[in-house]
């Protein structure tokens, strides 16, 4: 029987107080750190639900044939998905039908390159304007020894970073050589039958309507990979927040997000200073996908596991997601007999968001301290995150462009300045030091960010 409240606040109290009740049994169960983060989770909840209410609500207007879960956080937004709308309807709609697919940048870049050129490979630059040649054939799949002898030929040494190496005159003639054309053109042509043949498979090239994906965000980089793979589709993009874009955009696809867009306006647009703990809230202990092959002749994802991600996963993220889960499941039947929609929760969920990257509970800043993260998309690398540049490095860094560089690319992969507070095994000064340079990076990127949003708002 629905009961009645006197307005939606009342009724979002109502629901959490409720949650929280329910979820005190299976707090004391699990023990201190597993608890805290299971409680994290129950507390964060409202956000996830919101967000899974946006994808039901956009697929329904735009009309989409079917959903994809983007891997690896899709993997959770799918059970988030399913928890909060367990009867796949929504106001007396079907819901379209749901896949995972197994995507990353890395396995969809290559296969996407329309071309081996440095035209095509300005969509990689344009993310990481300071690369070497391996971490260029890292990004493309290519074992870098096949292009030693042809780099050495143009004198690049393959770990040497080249700031804007579109510029360089080395890579320019790199990229004229006809072997080195010859070997990413067959790379591209390999990969790409691999991938669509997979795509095939999942039913991505099947049908005329569009297709609805879905991401945590940031730029929709996947999302522009298989728009130009299979132009003929029409892709609508739901993601949790959108970075400004830096590449074109192709004429097939539409990126919304539920939290910040920071193509359309700056509200809430410090969610996007520091992704990465995102990130690990809501990844898979699956693995990240490197590629796609044939198995018994059949279209394969291959994924990477790392043990490490998957130890942190274990001990805290994992029971941050059960605690989400558990409260989305509550949050369910009053979905439906209140018809609670996401525009009501956006507030509150950009609030919760904020919290969670501001006031991060210790086990969670140690969790993601102790990553050793994913970046052989654009670095090259695993990156252990408890690595950090030293206070001399940081100083030699003002006069060395080779320290700088180091110092610029921690800022750009971490510019999470709550979690360092927790690093008890740096000094105060070291900390203190660390936190001004992410600071004045937050600085350097929030102005560019208004500069673009206002050149763009006077067109």
């Amino acid at each position: 029987m629905k009961t009645s409240f006197p307005d939606r606040r009342s009724l979002r109290r109502h629901i959490e107080r409720e949650v929280l009740d329910l979820a005190t049994t299976a707090f004391d169960g699990l023990g201190t750190k597993p608890g805290l983060a299971f409680r994290r989770g129950v507390g964060a909840a409202p956000l996830f639900v919101g967000y899974a209410l946006f994808i039901a609500e956009r697929s329904l207007v735009d009309e989409v044939d079917r959903l994809y879960f983007f891997t690896r956080e899709g993997e959770f937004f799918q059970r988030v998905f399913q928890a909060v709308l367990p009867s796949a309807r929504l106001a007396n709609q079907s819901l379209p039908g749901s896949s995972l697919l197994e995507v990353s940048r890395l396995a969809t870049f290559s296969p996407s390159l329309r071309s081996a050129s440095i035209e095509e490979m300005m969509r990689l630059w344009s993310l990481y304007d300071s690369q070497s040649i391996f971490a260029l054939t890292r990004s493309l799949g290519l074992d870098p020894s096949v292009l030693d002898p042809v780099c050495a030929r143009q004198t690049i040494p393959l770990d040497e970073p080249i700031v804007q190496p579109w510029l360089d005159a080395r890579v320019k003639r790199l990229f004229q050589d006809p072997e080195f054309i010859r070997i990413l053109s067959d790379k591209i042509a390999s990969d790409r039958q691999a991938a669509l043949a997979y795509f095939r498979e999942q039913g991505l090239t099947e049908g005329r309507g569009p297709i609805g994906v879905v991401d945590i965000g940031w730029r929709g980089t996947i999302q522009d990979n298989l728009a130009i793979m299979l132009p003929g589709r029409r892709f609508f993009g739901y993601y949790l927040g959108l970075q400004r874009f830096l590449n074109p955009q192709p004429p097939n696809g539409v990126k919304r997000a539920y939290g910040p867009n920071a193509n359309r306006d700056l509200l809430f647009s410090h969610l996007l200073d520091a992704v990465s703990p995102m990130e690990m809230l809501c990844n898979s202990p699956l693995g990240s996908v490197m590629g796609y092959g044939f198995e018994d002749e059949r279209p394969r994802a291959s994924r990477l596991t790392e043990p490490s991600e998957n130890g942190r996963h274990a001990e805290v993220v994992g029971h941050f997601q059960d605690g989400v889960l558990f409260a989305c499941r509550h949050w369910a039947p009053y979905v439906e007999s209140h018809s609670i929609r996401s525009g009501e929760l956006r507030e509150m969920a950009c609030h919760l968001w904020s919290d969670l990257i501001a006031r991060p509970d210790r086990q969670i800043a140690e969790a993601y301290a102790a990553l050793n993260h994913n970046d052989v998309f654009g670095v090259g690398a695993f990156v252990d995150k408890r690595v950090v540049p030293s206070p001399r490095s940081m100083l030699r860094g003002l006069f060395s462009a080779s320290d700088r560089r180091a110092v610029i690319l921690y800022i750009k992969q971490t510019q999470w300045t709550p979690g360092l507070w927790h690093r008890s095994d740096l000094s105060h000064l070291h900390r203190g030091m660390l936190i001004s340079a992410l600071l004045a990076g937050r600085v350097y990127k929030r102005a560019r960010m208004w500069m673009h949003y206002h050149l763009v708002t006077k067109r």
